[in-house]
């Protein structure tokens, strides 16, 4: 019997987290590690019957090499009147150079900031990036299928990860993917502040595949129905569940569909329209790998 998943917070994003926060109080403490332009940009003249507290922007700062923004204002604006929100995949110019941080695209756009054009094959859907997968990833994809024994689900799109994390692999550990039985790959992710079901500050994806005569434990036994979108000309059905992440309000999403005799989920905290459309889009770039001798 394939045995049951819940969705829980991965320790890694959230150690992440912990850490740059103290790092980023130790950079905006060394005010001389602040990048030219100063903390805000200019305000406008405070009315004369209320003084204005609203801190349009941040400064960006210095860590590590790279260029980076306070948590709060994850939006990244640069001297050539483009913005860079967390996680966009694109690189800036190297003759451009930082200006502020912004709390939202939206609000960069207005001062003048219009996203950065996304590189080919790149999605965006509710401020999250999906990049392709490498050439090295889907070669180990081949691998996983042939030692496993089964079709096995390789996607073709993943969410940006944190920085510093490494590349996502499948089966990064032994007990992940279990011979005729099951394989596990989850994957955190970069998403805009204030996403539903970023426990961490980062996202969660997780991807469960097991043969069908085994699929026992991977249907949720309090879900919610909430559409039957079709994935790969493949009928597949999204629900929610509440038994998989009690911390986030509604619980988290599952889609599941069966193909090749390989039953496969799609699964991420947080049942909002907007992940809902990120599950879809995930699996309907996900390939199914059979393996080279069955």
């Amino acid at each position: 019997m394939a045995p049951r998943f819940r969705l829980r917070p991965a320790s890694g994003p959230t150690m992440l987290g912990g850490v740059a926060a103290v790092m980023l109080v130790a950079a905006l403490v060394l005010t001389e590690s602040l990048l030219p332009g100063g903390s805000t940009e200019r305000r406008p003249a405070a009315s004369p019957t209320r003084t204005s507290t609203t801190i349009r922007t941040q400064a960006p700062f210095r860590l590590g090499g790279r260029v980076e923004c306070p948590p709060a204002w994850p939006v990244l604006a640069m001297s050539n009147h483009t913005s860079y929100p967390a996680g966009h995949p694109a690189k800036p110019p190297a003759t451009a150079t930082p200006v502020a941080c912004y709390q939202t695209s939206a609000k960069a756009a207005s001062a003048g900031y219009t996203p950065a054009p996304l590189p080919a094959g790149v999605l965006e859907i509710g401020g999250v990036y999906l990049t392709p997968t490498s050439q090295r990833f889907q070669a180990h994809c081949q691998q996983v299928a042939d030692r496993l024994g089964f079709a096995v689900p390789c996607p073709g799109l993943l969410p940006t990860s944190p920085p510093g994390l490494a590349p996502p692999r499948l089966c990064p550990q032994p007990t992940a993917c279990q011979q005729g039985q099951q394989l596990l790959f989850s994957h955190d992710f970069v998403v805009p502040f204030g996403a539903v079901g970023a426990s961490g500050g980062y996202g969660s994806l997780l991807i469960v595949a097991t043969p069908t005569q085994r699929r026992a434990g991977l249907q949720c036994p309090n879900e919610r129905p909430i559409a039957m979108p079709t994935i790969q000309r493949i009928r597949a059905v999204l629900t929610a569940c509440q038994d998989d992440a009690p911390w986030v309000l509604g619980g988290s999403l599952r889609l599941r569909w069966s193909q090749q005799d390989t039953l496969t989920v799609v699964s991420m905290p947080g049942p909002t329209a907007s992940n809902q459309r990120l599950v879809v889009a995930v699996a309907d770039h996900l390939r199914l790998i059979r393996p080279t001798r069955t």
